[in-house]
């Protein structure tokens, strides 16, 4: 495949639809499916990730602000939207507007969203967040009840369900996870018996999804598998994945250094005997991270490359000697498939000490996308 510019960052919505519909096929026809696309789709881009899904069917998208939700509505994308980091108060009348439903754990923007609902003669769609045990957004589970019952003098608010958000689901152990579950499914129960239907409520993260259909309730939030990426490297899921990003190069440079050459800032690494070294113009600045230096490896003609010394800013040095013959103008791999080799986001999760999330949202902001399978 010929490269057309320095750094190709490939995004293959093909694979997307891919993952999607092996993930849909897990769970049964009546749970409805709601695609994570906040931060920009894990860096593979928000519109097109969400038309993509949107055609292949998916019933909900879920995005981290009011203003990614508004680009949705901009582009003309009519699925239900969730907020999944609420709203300020003063945003409450352009969500509404946008016809975007917001996760809620406060009471003044419950107010704020009912007002505004209120002014423009609608009803708010809200999810009460719920912690179970995550520590972050959501009131605790002995609050909940009363929560819902302050919102039903509110009547232009409509509790679409609970949401709750697993912890460690990507561990082998099951305990604090399921402790969730039964708390969080406890809560529904309570809330049903006095009164409430709720009929979305979902604490399924994508492991889950996979892992323990108990928590599938009536919708499903899988995220870094439509990606194609497992949440736990260490356990395959039960369907094939395809990875959607890859990130690759051309040489600048090939060079013949001597033994006792230094490499890049730092010195880091000196060449032990004559070494055959391809400059790549990648770096930091494009969310290749500066941990992969002297530990990273890219694929050149189908074979690994390891870095040597510090990844720069623009650049990155890796050691071809004894490679079938590199030249200037040849394809370096960072992320992807190569002659039969392939680099996986867990790899560079591995060498940067972070996880595959990081690395899609690094590199996926970083660089201009190129859609591919669209």
């Amino acid at each position: 495949m010929m490269i057309t510019t320095m750094v190709d960052l490939g995004i293959d919505l093909s694979a997307l639809e891919h993952n999607y519909r092996r993930l849909r096929g897990l769970c049964d026809p009546q749970v409805k499916m709601l695609g994570v696309v906040k931060a920009d789709a894990y860096g593979h881009g928000l519109i097109p990730v969400a038309r993509r899904l949107a055609a292949a069917g998916v019933d909900y998208l879920g995005v981290g602000s009011l203003e990614e939700g508004l680009m949705l509505r901009r582009a003309d994308i009519k699925l239900p939207v969730l907020l999944l980091l609420g709203i300020l108060p003063e945003e409450a009348e352009r969500a509404v507007a946008a016809d975007l439903e917001v996760a809620l754990f406060r009471l003044d923007v419950a107010q704020a969203l009912a007002q505004a609902a209120g002014n423009q003669d609608k009803k708010a769609k809200v999810h009460l967040k719920v912690d179970t045990g995550m520590g972050r957004l959501g009131v605790l589970p002995q609050e909940a009840l009363a929560f819902l019952a302050g919102l039903k003098k509110l009547r232009h608010l409509k509790a679409m369900g609970l949401i709750s958000h697993l912890a460690v689901a990507d561990q082998e152990d099951k305990t604090y996870t399921l402790k969730q579950i039964q708390e969080f499914t406890a809560l529904l129960a309570a809330a049903r018996d006095a009164g409430w239907k709720l009929p979305l409520s979902h604490i399924s993260n994508s492991i889950a999804l996979t892992e323990l259909q108990e928590a599938h309730l009536g919708l499903v939030r899988p995220g870094l598998m439509l990606y194609g990426s497992p949440p736990a490297p260490d356990r395959p899921p039960p369907v094939e994945l395809k990875p959607v990003m890859s990130l690759a190069a051309r040489v600048l440079q090939v060079k013949r250094l001597p033994p006792g050459s230094s490499i890049s800032y730092g010195c880091t690494y000196t060449t032990p005997d004559w070494s055959d070294i391809a400059v790549l113009p990648v770096g930091y600045c494009n969310g290749y991270s500066r941990l992969n230096s002297n530990r990273g490896e890219v694929l050149i003609h189908g074979r690994r490359a390891p870095i040597r010394g510090r990844v720069c800013m623009n650049l990155t040095m890796v050691d071809v000697t004894g490679l079938p013959e590199v030249k200037a103008g040849d394809r370096a791999v960072f992320l992807g498939e190569d002659q039969g080799e392939r680099l996986r986001a867990e790899d560079l999760a591995g060498w940067a000490q972070t996880i595959s999330y990081e690395i899609y949202c690094a590199l996926g902001t970083a660089n201009l996308r190129r859609y591919i399978g669209v």
